[in-house]
């Protein structure tokens, strides 16, 4: 069986471009923030943290900050490229 693949070219609008950037911006300050913890608790106290562990923690980081991505699965979804880095 062959698989077909698709491509749409997205022409998102002015507000839409500037609302996916902000949230590109919002998973790139998730991601690093999750790599400086994961670093800081290896230096410190030679602990491995892993994405359980970070995502337990996950509703008390978005409600302490301004972290407003789409929806909590794409902050989960930031942490598991994390986890596979």
């Amino acid at each position: 069986m062959q698989r077909r693949t698709f491509k749409y070219r997205l022409y998102p609008r002015r507000e839409q471009t500037v609302a996916l950037e902000h949230q590109l911006g919002e998973a790139r300050s998730l991601y690093n923030a999750a790599l400086q913890e994961r670093r800081e608790a290896w230096r410190m106290q030679h602990v491995s943290l892993n994405y359980y562990d970070q995502a337990s923690q996950l509703k008390e980081i978005r409600d302490a900050s301004n972290l407003d991505l789409a929806n909590f699965s794409a902050c989960q979804d930031v942490l598991r490229r994390v986890d596979k880095a």
